[in-house]
């Protein structure tokens, strides 16, 4: 084949190279239902075609749902047919959603049995809406995304896609303020597939976990196993992963470090009765698995080393959705476990005022419709302002110690990371989460304790961790005041913790 360019052209590659292989699993009802990277391609072609067919001029289209073969082929489809997908996060409030479709400008929808109530709202606000396309089933009123395959079954989608092409709009968690839908290019989003390679992933399988309107779900579980030939198996439910892993019999995941911390509190409980953690390591992951790859926030390297008392290698990488996402890479058998991985091939990075700078074919086209963000996060000569604190060391690896935005300023000048002094309790079992700030001036931790730990007085067991970690910093960084909270933050569906709303 010739030179990977676009998403299309990896869809037909992958037909071509791991054809009858299986490219998703699903478990329903106690059964699973396989489809092959060839049958994938075919269903893509036919949703690009009925989208040639009804739209003549580029156009994008939103897809609003949880993981599913449906889903894929869907997001895909939209890819062939030369046109922009748009993820939208399930998980928003329905206004939310709505409006992110409007801003979009997105003309037709694809949804889950979920978001068919919510129809007559996104035909009030989404005017330009030209189709509402269910992705599981046959409803009244509605097309039908298995009807749209059968009808153009055997007919391939015409005209040429460039590299330079917009592939998608994802927009970003807006843990602050409103959301940025970015613009990542066909080159973009195949340069970060491709920027790692590892023959020994084909024929492998992954379970996928990660919401998949995010990007880091889309690049290194789904993208990168059209490229590699590896199984993706879909997770159902955050609910549902320890069995999940029974079920699959998986190779490798990628997970963020909440799960990673939740299932590790799982093992250790378990271990407590019994000793043998190789064993429940096992028992949890099974005897095929290798590799768990962990990302989208800070990774305690306290957690890699429980999990590797359980005989399970975690590692982590880093990136931001504005660089499709990848800017490192989780390295197997790291030897610096502080660090959030080597930097990619093929990526630039420079530390500028204490802030991580990076520059590849990955980076953005920008975000749509706002020049004025742009232009706060791309300089002119391409570099992405990441808004990340850290340095790199000489071996290739990067360090991250918190958020520019977050950064606390005292009124003695000195400069306070709310993030070095977060991951100091990040596996510390009475504290679930611990978000830092300052509260006129003075350094404050808000604490919501772990409901399911076992304690004669666990705020006590709290402050007296907190007093252990104050004499490690320098009296001008020590957490002086404590709120212990009754319910979890508010969060995204990445799992990050929105600082903007701590007080709710």
């Amino acid at each position: 084949m010739s030179e990977l360019k676009t998403i299309k052209d990896l869809v037909y590659r992958s037909k071509e190279l791991y054809g009858d292989n299986v490219f998703l699993r699903e478990y329903k009802k106690k059964q699973f239902y396989d489809v092959s990277f060839s049958q994938f391609k075919n269903d893509c072609d036919s949703v690009a075609v009925w989208i040639q067919k009804n739209f003549s001029e580029k156009v994008h289209i939103a897809v609003v749902g949880s993981t599913s073969s449906e889903y894929l082929k869907a997001w895909f489809g939209i890819q062939c047919s030369g046109n922009v997908s748009v993820p939208i996060d399930t998980t928003n409030n329905i206004e939310k959603i709505a409006d992110e479709i409007m801003r979009s400008d997105s003309v037709a929808v694809f949804l889950d049995d979920k978001h068919v109530v919510d129809i007559p709202l996104f035909k009030k606000t989404c005017p330009k809406v030209k189709y509402f396309i269910h992705l599981n089933k046959k409803c009244e009123d509605m097309l039908f995304l298995g009807d749209l395959i059968d009808e153009n079954k055997n007919q391939l989608p015409e005209g040429n896609i460039s590299e330079s092409d917009v592939s998608a709009i994802l927009f970003t968690s807006g843990t602050t303020g409103v959301s940025k839908g970015v613009m990542l290019t066909h080159a973009n989003l195949i340069d970060n597939t491709t920027c790692e390679t590892e023959d020994a992933y084909k024929g492998k399988k992954l379970l996928s976990v990660l919401p998949i309107h995010h990007v880091y779900c889309l690049t290194c579980d789904i993208l990168c196993s059209l490229y590699n030939g590896v199984t993706v198996c879909i997770n159902d439910s955050l609910m549902h992963i320890v069995r999940n892993l029974a079920v699959f019999k998986p190779n490798y995941a990628t997970f963020v470090p909440m799960i990673a911390g939740t299932i590790l509190n799982k093992m250790q409980l378990a271990s407590e009765k019994n000793p043998d953690k190789t064993a429940i390591g096992k028992q949890v992951f099974g005897e095929d698995f290798e590799m768990l790859y962990s990302g989208g926030a800070y990774l305690s390297p306290d957690i890699i080393k429980g999990f590797k008392e359980f005989g399970i290698e975690i590692a982590q990488g880093y990136g931001m959705t504005e660089c499709s996402p990848r800017i490192c890479n989780g390295v197997r058998n790291c030897t610096k476990p502080d660090s959030v991985g080597k930097i990619i091939t093929g990526c630039e990075v420079k530390i500028v005022d204490g802030e991580i700078w990076a520059k590849s074919k990955s980076v953005m086209k920008g975000y749509y419709k706002n020049p004025e963000e742009t232009a706060n996060s791309l300089t002119p000569d391409g570099w992405l302002m990441t808004g990340d604190l850290g340095y790199k060391d000489d071996d290739g690896y990067l360090y991250i110690t918190g958020r520019k935005k977050n950064l606390i300023i005292l009124s003695n000048g000195e400069n306070v990371s709310p993030e070095e002094l977060e991951n100091q309790f990040s596996f510390f079992m009475p504290i679930k989460e611990i978000v830092v700030y300052a509260d006129n001036s003075i350094i404050t931790a808000q604490v919501y304790p772990d409901p399911d730990y076992k304690s004669d007085d666990i705020q006590a067991e709290i402050q007296a961790k907190i007093d252990e970690v104050n004499e490690t910093f320098p009296p001008a960084k020590r957490i002086v005041k404590v709120i212990f909270r009754d319910k979890e933050f508010v969060k995204t569906a990445s799992k990050k913790i929105i600082r903007a709303k701590i007080n709710e």
